[in-house]
């Protein structure tokens, strides 16, 4: 048995992990039940003194999505910027999703998830979000890795 290839990149401090979080607020969350995957982009929110990762949900009755969110037993969220083979960043958190109750949500989120251009210029309002049916989770982090483009390594 040959041994795996050496990993490509180079691996992200904390604090690097932590301002790459803080400053993309996307990226694709990925579930799992039985044999079946769901993948979806997802707006995000990153408290990094707290390794808090916030994601809100509008409310669909019996969609894909609510079943995974409620079946799931891990989640994956990659967070990427990627200009070009040799110039890209990732960090991937892992962990187990945990709703969150309305009332522990500060409005500061609302406004992160539900914002809209208007017609005057560089103007944005917030749309009224207590009139969606939203749910809020927060990641329980088991785990979060970040590479960016450099040097290979060896892990």
């Amino acid at each position: 048995m040959t041994d795996p290839p050496p990993t490509a990149g180079t691996k992200m401090t904390r604090s690097e992990v932590d301002s790459f979080l803080g400053g993309v607020g996307h990226g694709v969350l990925s579930m799992g039940v039985e044999d079946h995957g769901y993948g979806l982009p997802i707006t995000y929110w990153y408290d990094p003194t707290d390794r808090q990762v916030v994601l809100g949900f509008l409310q669909v009755p019996e969609s894909k999505k609510a079943r995974f969110l409620t079946e799931t037993e891990e989640v994956t969220l990659t967070v990427y910027d990627f200009e070009d083979v040799d110039v890209w960043e990732s960090v991937i958190v892992t962990g187990s999703l945990e709703r969150l109750a309305d009332p522990d949500i500060p409005e500061r989120f609302a406004t992160l998830f539900f914002v809209r251009e208007e017609g005057n210029p560089g103007g944005k309002q917030a749309y009224d979000w207590g009139q969606y049916d939203r749910a809020w989770y927060e990641i329980d982090i088991d785990d979060i890795s970040g590479r960016y483009s450099g040097p290979g390594t060896v892990d």
